[in-house]
């Protein structure tokens, strides 16, 4: 349900469905076939808040428990992991605020230095999602331990990998301490200037 409405006679249904059931020529409730108009039906907000907060708390529960499956052996398990956690990123900041509370970053950077290009792929990517428009996750992802190093590693991969590690150091020298900590790993400026320089 996505949509909660009320009847006139409390009965709750998907606002799409009761829709439905009224433009086909039905002129009453499906349950206690008392008239009922389609503007007779009210959102049911208390029903609608109790399923946001059933989905968030699903939801929060779910990203914690992706950790231990984005650290397992079975690649084809982390990059299946990894792409429902780049897309829960996408959603909404509140996922992304969950993941830095289940303290993510040390293991999302520690699986950039795994031989699998697609899960170093969408870890470039997810960690692009956290640090953007915020200055506090862009100078966490540069402290954590090799994050810069690893993602300067990604510089001189594959093209498709080393525009997702431009993008995402990029995205990181907005903050002046990642920036310095950018600046400061050995090699990073030349790859930089080589990689932004190409035509590719």
């Amino acid at each position: 349900m996505e949509d909660p409405v009320e009847t006139p006679s409390g009965h709750s249904f998907e606002r799409y469905a009761i829709e439905k059931w009224l433009a086909e020529g039905n002129n009453g409730c499906s349950i206690t076939k008392t008239p009922l108009k389609a503007s007779g039906l009210r959102t049911n907000k208390t029903l609608r808040q109790s399923m946001e907060e059933w989905r968030d708390r699903n939801t929060m529960i779910f990203i914690g428990s992706m950790k231990s499956r984005i650290l397992s052996n079975e690649e084809e398990e982390v990059i299946v992991s990894l792409g429902k956690l780049r897309v829960l990123c996408l959603e909404r900041e509140l996922h992304q605020e969950w993941m830095m509370m289940e303290d993510y970053l040390p293991v999302l950077v520690l699986l950039l230095s795994t031989k699998n290009f697609k899960v170093r792929s969408h870890v470039l990517v997810i960690l692009r999602i956290l640090a953007t428009n915020n200055d506090d996750r862009k100078e966490t992802i540069a402290k954590t331990h090799d994050g810069i190093k690893l993602i300067v590693c990604s510089l001189a991969r594959k093209i498709k990998e080393s525009k997702l590690a431009l993008q995402l150091l990029m995205e990181l020298s907005e903050n002046e301490v990642a920036r310095n900590i950018i600046g400061s790993s050995q090699g990073c400026i030349l790859l930089l200037v080589t990689i932004s320089c190409s035509d590719d």
